[in-house]
């Protein structure tokens, strides 16, 4: 009798422990590295910045320009790039929505991005700051 009941200890843990590594289907679902500036990051400064920055501080942020005016670019009156690849920490665009003060007044003015936004853009930053 307690060969069985060992048997079926057995039994149970080793479908227990298999069970326990299967993850299910493979989900379609976004995978870390892979925030995309046009559909992600564009989306943000449509909403919440491009009402004051198609020219306000020598910044345009309207889609067909900002990518260019954003990474590895001088900022105005700081001495600092607007965007560092990978470098949210010493990124101008970064320190003004993260509510820090490090480069003047929190951005947008007035309001602020939700917490989603800024870790967004704050990621987008991280991967590389591409134009994807």
């Amino acid at each position: 009798m307690k060969k069985i009941y060992l048997i079926l200890f057995v039994i149970t843990n080793l479908i227990f422990y298999n069970c326990s590594k299967d993850k299910g289907p493979v989900e379609d679902e976004q995978t870390p590295g892979n925030v995309s500036f046009v559909n992600d990051v564009q989306p943000v400064f449509d909403q919440n910045c491009t009402s004051c920055h198609p020219n306000s501080g020598n910044l345009d942020l309207t889609a067909s320009n900002s990518y260019n005016q954003l990474v590895n670019v001088d900022a105005s009156g700081y001495p600092a790039k607007r965007v560092v690849p990978g470098d949210p920490e010493h990124s101008v665009l970064y320190k003004k929505i993260d509510g820090s003060g490090v480069y003047g007044g929190n951005m947008p003015l007035g309001n602020s991005l939700s917490a989603v936004q800024i870790a967004l853009i704050k990621q987008w930053i991280e991967e590389g700051a591409q134009n994807n």
